[in-house]
């Protein structure tokens, strides 16, 4: 069995992640402004330079011999660059011709246009080149310069080779990556030990729901005490502890309501069958414990084919045959139907309907036809059971009302349950099943609509067929 990482652990990674962002985006902009700020820190500096280099060759009063003769008439200039081992420079005639030296070996210096000797010196005069297979960055610049008051002129070429630069640099990129490392894995492990620490109430939820049994049905966690975030959860899983509580309860009634409805039946054939087998019986006898017998059989045929729709139901195994329908020609056929029983009784069936439905006919008979078998059986003799059915807009509405004993309100909540009751005793055990009326809500959930039941003891009691008309061919 492959098992998942756990949530904590993903969580931890996901912050250990976030903060190695956060930090690499940080270092990454110190590190690209302290280069930026290094930078223009040096060029200032070499700017600096090139002016004192322009001021001390104007302070010459004449162009200094070449070689050892002019050595000490370049002590000054030198003296610019001087102190400082990345910075150099190059002073030549107007012919080319080398006067003097100094500093860092800047490697091939490319053509460098020179500056006028009256132009002022800023950043976008200097240019920029690398030396060496390393590709040291070296920045410099060129520029014409008066020598003393007279036209005599030098070529002055002065630069900077950034080798500390680039090896600060490096140490700083070095130092950014590690703190952004032990950053983030710093954050991953704080984060592991506060979402531990966090989790502790789902763990307290976990552990309590385990202990959770039918017939203790509280989650042992108040949901009051958690925070906010797992209130809901906790409140939710309490209101399926109830509602799983519920069907196991009513799972269990319906069990004994079905062994009870079976062994009645089965009781009467058993001992109708030993009855007579206990002593000879004559033709006619015989043929009417058969006849009994097929009454039972036919009781337990339609229970046995009602349980069978339920089930089917229930897996969405049964298919809709969905068609428009006159309101009018479907009630008065089931009117028709019950004529004769109504009759027997001395009670009438009024029928007042007008509009379309769209159902499936079969059911459709077949939830009327429960309900009015009801109507029939609870209404007093002589009564009139009102047969209704009108459309609103696209949906449709049919109801069922006779007078009679009535529902207690206690009981309405549970009517639609299979096998249940009014009579605890089941005294009427040989008329009813107990399923007609989950039949009826399971055909209504099928079309995508609702019963509903409104009644006062002692006067009238209605079922509300209301059809949504979305019901959907299967």
């Amino acid at each position: 069995m492959i098992r998942s990482k756990s949530l904590t652990a993903r969580l931890a990674l996901a912050f250990a992640l976030i903060a190695g962002c956060a930090f690499a985006g940080v270092g990454l902009y110190l590190y690209r402004a302290l280069a930026m700020q290094i930078v223009e820190r040096d060029d200032a500096e070499l700017l600096r330079k090139a002016a004192r280099a322009r001021s001390e060759l104007m302070e010459l009063a004449a162009l200094p011999p070449t070689g050892r003769a002019g050595e000490d008439h370049w002590q000054d200039i030198r003296g610019v660059v001087m102190g400082n081992d990345e910075f150099g420079l190059r002073v030549r005639t107007a012919e080319g011709a080398l006067l003097a030296s100094a500093g860092a070996d800047p490697g091939t210096i490319p053509a460098l246009v020179p500056l006028a000797p009256a132009a002022s010196l800023d950043t976008s005069v200097i240019s920029a080149w690398s030396k060496g297979p390393d590709a040291v960055p070296v920045h410099g610049l060129a520029m014409l310069a008066r020598i003393g008051a007279g036209p005599a002129t030098a070529h002055i070429e002065l630069y900077q080779v950034a080798a500390s630069r680039v090896a600060l640099l490096r140490a700083y990129r070095v130092k950014l990556i590690v703190a952004a490392c032990l950053g983030a894995l710093g954050a991953g492990l704080l984060g592991y030990a506060a979402l531990h620490a966090g989790m502790a109430p789902l763990r307290r939820i976990a552990a309590g729901t385990q202990t959770v049994t039918f017939t203790s049905g509280a989650l042992p966690v108040d949901p009051a005490r958690l925070p906010a975030e797992l209130h809901e959860l906790a409140l939710a899983l309490q209101a399926m502890i109830d509602r799983l509580r519920e069907r196991y309860e009513r799972l269990s009634q319906f069990s004994a309501d079905l062994a009870h409805d079976f062994r009645t039946p089965i009781g009467n054939l058993l001992g109708q069958t030993q009855v007579a087998l206990s002593s000879e019986r004559s033709v006619d006898e015989y043929q009417a414990l058969l006849a009994s017998n097929v009454e039972e059989y036919e009781r337990l045929s339609r229970m046995i084919e009602n349980m069978l729709f339920l089930a089917r139901a229930d897996n969405a195994r049964v298919a809709l045959h969905v068609a428009e329908l006159d309101l009018h020609d479907e009630l008065s056929r089931q009117a028709d139907y019950f004529e004769l029983l109504a009759d027997a009784r001395g009670i009438a069936i009024h029928v007042s309907a007008s509009g379309k439905v769209r159902a499936d006919a079969t059911l459709l008979r077949r939830a009327v036809g429960n309900l009015l078998s009801n109507a029939v059986r609870y209404a007093p003799e002589g009564a009139v059971i009102e047969l209704s059915g009108r459309q609103v807009a696209e949906a449709a509405e049919i109801a069922v009302s006779n007078p009679g004993p009535g529902i207690a309100a206690e009981l309405l909540p549970r009517l639609f349950d299979r096998f249940f009751r009014g009579d605890p005793a089941r005294a009427n055990s040989g008329e009813s099943s107990g399923i007609g009326l989950a039949i009826v809500k399971t055909i209504m959930d099928l079309h995508h609509g609702s019963v509903q039941v409104e009644s006062v003891p002692g006067q009238r009691t209605t079922f509300r067929l209301r059809f949504s008309g979305r019901a959907v061919a299967g």
